[in-house]
Parts: structure tokens; sequence; C-alpha cells
């Protein structure tokens, strides 16, 4: 089989070609051979364009089916797509472009300036709307093209995650460490590995994360790989998501605990009567919001633990929890196939019930494009380092303690306090700066920065606080901004002159 991630649409659409298959928030939609036709053309576009197998091609796009087309277009020919946050501003764009080298950007007409301050970088095509002095790719020509044949290890995508430590690092996929973490899932909610049956009355699979998300990404690939359509937003809301439950009744969904937040505080129900369980991923979800879900919409909460590098690793599916195996607190029960040990500092695995790092045996990731040492510190002979601390019953059922990596998650998206902690260093009045994470119950954490101030009489506290969150918000995107500024008179440092990063001084941490 080649395992090229481009034919998992191309399945889709020699099997049922006449079914919809993609769907955007209004209601229009591609049935899967016109998808994978447009794919198509996208593909001899870009190769037009003067991409190439094995090139990269960045794409800072709005979400949306186009997202999904741009994806499958790249890896039709081989190349490999890079998908920035449309969230970042110049900055960001211009770091995650010059960490991952791609041979073309492309971009639509929602962020012009942002567009313009990346010119000279990379060449530049737009693929929606006009953007001046900006040359169009040319690509809505559908077209019968088939997916070139890849190895297992070759590479796939990148993604921007947060690894072990610093600041965002671009994580190089492979397609089979892609296609195996499909079909391990496919295998615990199905019961079967291989792709399944597109069946005309199922309702299609709400892909609620961006696609420049891994959870997004797979989200995506999952529902096609088992044979369901896509619905592809621009982003979440409680008004969207209230039409899209009535007009296409979905019987699932996976959110985001900040999503299921929002759910529950809604004053008015939504239309959930179809759906049978909901996925919850991406960070830590409060118990008392979990508690207050389910009690008002009766429908049980489910749970998956993975990376972007490691893939699916564990989780609990509706069949454990009518067979009463879910057990309260726990991340899942570890998935069949998965390889995991729990290790010590030393390297050494650890018996049942003893906490350790997690550690799994996987062929997800080749590292980081942009970082060798910490790639050498993800994956060493082959076991991917999460970088969780954890530990493993007797039942094979996976419990977390807590993280190595001071990685904060911010409403599912992730945040690293170094790179709030170098803008804010930019501003005059900061003399030190610690950014932590504190909990909140709708986005599991918030960045809180601690800042040590330089004395001047003439700014309070109260305003420079206010002046540092718009220092922030100027050069951050909005999720990566701090909630909360709290002034400490000195931070505690190692002998080599770094911040400890170990407890909260006391009276930080509290729930914001």
């Amino acid at each position: 089989m080649n395992p090229n991630l481009g034919t998992i649409l191309e399945t889709r659409a020699s099997e049922q070609p006449s079914l919809p298959g993609l769907f955007d928030q209004e209601g229009n939609s591609l049935t899967f051979a016109e998808a994978d036709r447009l794919a198509g053309g996208i593909a001899i576009a870009l190769r037009e364009a003067g991409v190439r197998r094995g090139d990269r091609v960045a794409a800072y796009v709005t979400n949306g089916p186009e997202v999904a087309l741009l994806l499958f277009g790249a890896w039709k020919i081989g190349a490999i797509p890079v998908t920035i946050s449309s969230l970042y501003n110049e900055h960001e764009l211009a770091e995650s472009l010059q960490k991952t080298e791609p041979v073309l950007l492309l971009v639509d007409d929602a962020k012009p300036g942002v567009v313009a301050k990346v010119r000279g970088q990379v060449p530049i095509r737009v693929v929606a709307g006009v953007v001046d002095g900006v040359e169009p790719l040319d690509w809505r020509h559908p077209a019968a093209l088939s997916s070139i044949e890849v190895a297992a290890d070759d590479e796939a995508c990148i993604l921007f995650t947060g690894g072990t430590s610093g600041r965002p690092k671009a994580v190089s996929v492979t397609h089979g460490g892609i296609r195996d973490s499909l079909a391990r899932l496919s295998r615990v909610s199905t019961g079967s590995a291989d792709a399944g049956t597109v069946h005309a009355e199922a309702a299609p699979n709400l892909i609620a994360l961006p696609l420049f998300h891994s959870g997004g990404q797979h989200s995506l690939l999952f529902a096609l790989h088992v044979g369901r359509g896509c619905v592809v937003w621009e982003r979440f809301s409680l008004d969207r998501l209230r039409t899209l439950l009535e007009r296409h009744r979905f019987d699932n969904l996976f959110l985001l605990p900040t999503m299921l937040f929002d759910i529950v505080h809604a004053e008015e129900s939504l239309p959930l009567d179809r759906v049978k369980h909901v996925l919850v991923a991406g960070q830590a979800l409060s118990w008392t919001v979990r508690k207050a879900f389910e009690e008002r919409y009766h429908v049980p909460i489910l749970v998956n633990y993975g990376s972007t590098e490691s893939g699916h690793i564990a989780g609990w599916t509706g069949r454990d929890m009518r067979a009463g195996l879910w057990k309260p607190g726990s991340a899942g029960k570890v998935y069949p196939g998965v390889e995991l040990e729990i290790r010590d500092d030393d390297g050494l695995a650890q018996p049942v019930g003893v906490h350790g790092e997690i550690v799994v045996r996987s062929e997800m990731t080749r590292g980081y494009v942009d970082d060798a040492a910490a790639s050498a510190e993800l994956v060493r002979d082959g076991w991917v380092h999460t970088g969780d601390i954890g530990y493993v019953d007797e039942d094979g059922v996976l419990f977390l303690a807590g993280r190595k990596r001071d990685m904060i998650k911010c409403g599912g998206f992730q945040v690293w306090p170094e790179e709030i902690e170098d803008e804010l260093r930019t501003h005059p009045l900061v003399h030190d700066v610690r950014v932590v994470g504190t909990p909140d119950d709708r986005l599991g954490e918030v960045p809180t920065a601690l800042v040590v101030r330089v004395a001047d009489p003439t700014v309070s506290d109260t305003a420079l606080s206010e002046l540092l969150v718009a220092h922030a918000r100027d050069r951050l995107a909005h999720f990566k901004t701090p909630r909360h500024i709290e002034f400490v008179p000195e931070l505690e440092r190692s002998e080599a002159g770094k911040i400890k990063r170990g407890a909260l001084p006391a009276g930080v941490g509290g729930t914001a």
C-alpha cells in the first residue's frame, strides 16, 4: 500500500464519488470526487509554481475547506505542507518561515499587512481573494491525479508544537507514522484498522480544531479514513455550532475543553440530542466543567491522550464506558499496539504504579527540523520522550501526574513561557520576568507574567500592567498574551543564571 496520505481522499473518491465529503460552515459542499479533483488541480498548480517532490510549502490561510484541499494537493506530488497558524502576526510568521525554509508560501487576503512584511523572504502566491503585488495560484481547475509513491518514513508535514522546552518547534511528521496512528485509533473505535466504508446516511464529522493544529489534521484524516465526510469551519462559536448541529445532526464531537466550557455556560442549551459522546483532548479538562456538561446534556465525555510527536497513546472509547472500565482521573487505557514505558531519570523502565516519564516507541516523527539538540532529546533509539510524568496501573490504564516541560496549554493552544518572556523583556520598565501557567476553568491554563519592574514613580503598577499586556499583544498571537501581570521583588535563578521553574512563589497560581 502506498502510505502517501493523499491516497486517503482518493480512496473515498473511488469508493463513493457522489457522496458529499467536504462541507464549509455555510452549507456548501463538495463530493469526495469533486474534492479529490480540486486537490489534483492544486497539485498541478503547485508544480507549475516550481514545487517539486520533497519541497516544503507553507500555508498561512484562514481555516476552511481550502486548507484541506491544499494539504491533499501537496501530498499528491510528494510536497510537504507546513501549516502556520492564521492567528500569527508578522513576527511569528517570519520566524516560522525561517525555521522551515519552504519554497513557497500560500496566503489568502485575510491579513495583507502581515503578508507584506514577509515579502522577499519567500515566494508567495495567493489562493483566495486578492493581495496587492502577490501573484495568484491558479488552482481551481479540477484534474484527476493520483498520489505519487512515498516511503513510510518520508516527511509528510510540518506542524508547530512545544517539544520539550523553549519556543515553538517545527516537528517533522511522517506518512507512515500518521498512518499507524490512524489505524490504531480506528482499531479501538471501530474494531478494524482498515479504512471504513462510506455510508450515505452517516452524519459527517465536525472538524472543530483548526487544520494548522495537529488535532485538526488528525480529525480530518481520521474521519476520511473511517468513511465520514468533514465539516470545516473558520473558528468556533456557539451560534455557529448550533447552526451546524441543526444542519448536520452530528453523532459525535471532538472538542477542546475551552469549547466545552462555553457550551456548559451557554444560556440556551444546544441541540446535542443526536450526539452519542464527546471526545475531549488538547489539555486537562476541569472536573467541574465535565460534571456540569454531562449533567446538563446527558452525553458522556471520552478522553484521548497523545501528542503531535507520538500519535495516539491512550484513551477511553464508548465501549469502554459501557463496559464499566472507565477510571476517574485517568488519561485512558493504553491502546493495543502501543509500546509504552514509564522511565526514571536514568532511563530505566519502572514497574506498575511507579511514576516516571512517559516514553513511547513511535515512527510518528523524524524530530524537529529547527533544533537538532531537542530532536536528539525527543527521539532516542526509536523511543519518543513525551516530557509528561505519569504511571500505569495493573489494568494498563495511564494516569498523568504533571509535565517535565513548562509549556502552557491555553484554550488548547500551546504557549511557551520563554517566547513571552523574550518579548516582555524588550519593554524598558521590565528588569526581569518569568511566565507561568495558572489554572483557569475555561481555558485550562492562562499565561501569568511575574515581573520584576524598573522603578519609575511616574508609572503605577496598574498602569504598567496595562502597558505590558498591550506590549505583548502587539507582538504575539492573542492566546499567548499574559492574562495577568504580577509584580514581584525578585526571581529565583540558578547558578548558571537561568530562571528556576520549580514551585511558584507564594500567592501565585490560584484560579484566575
